[in-house]
């Protein structure tokens, strides 16, 4: 006996038994879409931990070059954390005044010469 066969040449079987049930289609929408469902906050999140991630490195590059210029002038800059922060760039220790990812700007504390740090304003503020 000669079975037939489909434009491939694979065998045919029974054609009830032939492509996907429909339940086997739900379960398998349903699996997709549990998987959506837990991986989609991990990425929204990703962006939001990526500024906070560049905004924290900027802060270390700032406080790392009023360091730098602290050795060489055995001060820091004087100004506005704004004028500070050209003072370095005109020094050619940072390259660029840094913005902030997250909206906010980059806050000079040298009240104490011994510990001077770096926070960003709220962008809100």
């Amino acid at each position: 006996m000669h079975q037939r066969r489909n434009s491939w040449n694979i065998p045919l079987g029974d054609p009830s038994c032939a492509g996907f049930t429909f339940i086997e289609m739900m379960v398998s929408v349903l699996i997709v879409a549990i998987m959506i469902a837990v991986i989609s906050p991990k990425l929204a999140n990703a962006g939001h931990q990526a500024e906070v991630t560049a905004n924290t490195q900027n802060e270390q590059i700032i406080s790392a070059a009023l360091s730098e210029y602290q050795l060489m002038y055995h001060s820091v800059p004087s100004g506005t954390s704004e004028e500070q922060l050209q003072t370095l760039v005109t020094d050619n220790l940072i390259s660029s005044i840094p913005v902030d990812p997250l909206g906010g700007q980059y806050i000079i504390d040298d009240s104490d010469p011994s510990n001077i740090s770096v926070t960003t304003t709220d962008a809100a503020s």
